[in-house]
């Protein structure tokens, strides 16, 4: 197994990934990456924060593997019934 580490930037300042997590492919650390940025959008998405949130993933070599980015989008159209800020967690 090997470890990789997953270095956080999501609009705060950025979680150096120092510990890391061992897995048994590159592929299986793509995927939790790409687990972690959706569940981190979606918490923030729930509490009206739509910025992008990117991970990126290193090797023990501390070789960049991957940046997964995600983000999501609210446009609304028409009236608004409430403002920008009435989301509750």
């Amino acid at each position: 197994m090997a470890r990789y580490f997953f270095d956080v930037r999501n609009g705060k300042p950025p979680l150096h990934d120092d510990e890391g997590a061992e897995f048994d492919s590159v592929d299986a650390a793509v995927q939790a990456a790409a687990r972690s940025a959706a569940e981190i959008g979606t918490n923030r998405l729930a509490k009206g924060d739509t910025s992008h949130v990117v991970i990126e993933v290193r090797d023990e070599q501390n070789q960049r593997v991957c940046t997964v980015t995600a983000s999501m989008r609210i446009e609304r159209h028409g009236p608004s019934q409430q403002g920008p800020h009435s989301w509750s967690a």
